[in-house]
């Protein structure tokens, strides 16, 4: 059972009224050595935007939730489209920023912008967040949205049922344990590095079964012009 006591003043500030809102219960309380902080507190929203419509024969960097892998962030299924592809008002985005999908949040698909595609337009269903770089790195912030600490929040907090979705105050009102900036270079260095990695192998992988499959046939073509040769 959900139960928690709140003042009138804070019931009123909040964009939907859900119990668990007011709870501690259930929200996974850390056990980090480090200091809780609001993502509020370490984050910029980027407020720009653009109508691709405007620019109808622009080929344009254009990146919808459909681009974003889940739990990964990793861009895929991706081609630059034309202005006049693109039927809505889109956000912009610029290299370092981190794109947070708000539509079905369960789905964790959280973008750090980088390359090959660090500058462009997403679809309005992404918050477009600026890390406060004195504050918190690139990677690590990716690395924490995406988590499990963090989804067990957002959980709690979307909205709808057909179409869940997650506020932007009440993403922002999470708090996350964040180390020193020294600290997380490590982290950041940790992440790159296994990332490329990651990346590596998921390529090899894919192209596996074409390569297993010209190495039959080679061998066989090769099979058969030995046996012609005698």
């Amino acid at each position: 059972m959900w139960i928690g006591e709140t003042s009138l003043i804070e019931f009123q500030k909040r964009s939907c009224w859900k119990v668990e809102f007011f709870c501690n219960e259930g929200t996974g309380v850390s056990n980090s050595v480090f200091n809780l902080v609001g993502i509020q507190d370490i984050v910029n929203e980027r407020k720009e935007t653009l109508n691709p419509q405007s620019f109808s024969d622009k080929i344009m960097n254009y990146i919808g939730l459909e681009n974003i892998q889940s739990l990964t962030g990793d861009l895929i299924n991706f081609q630059p489209k034309y202005g006049k592809e693109i039927r809505s008002r889109s956000k912009i985005f610029r290299k370092g920023d981190i794109l947070y999908g708000r539509l079905r949040p369960y789905l964790n698909k959280v973008y750090l912008a980088e390359e090959p595609i660090s500058e462009g337009i997403c679809s309005g269903e992404f918050y477009v967040l600026i890390p406060i770089l004195e504050k918190i790195l690139p990677n690590f912030l990716r690395a924490i949205l995406a988590s499990e600490y963090v989804q067990k929040h957002v959980q709690n907090r979307q909205t709808g049922s057909a179409l869940p979705r997650l506020q932007l105050n009440n993403l922002l009102e999470i708090k996350i344990p964040l180390p020193p900036i020294e600290i997380q270079q490590n982290y950041e260095e940790f992440l790159v590095q296994k990332n490329l990695y990651r990346r590596k192998l998921a390529t090899e992988l894919s192209e596996l079964p074409q390569k297993v499959i010209d190495t039959i046939v080679e061998s066989l073509e090769h099979d058969k012009s030995h046996l012609h040769s005698y």
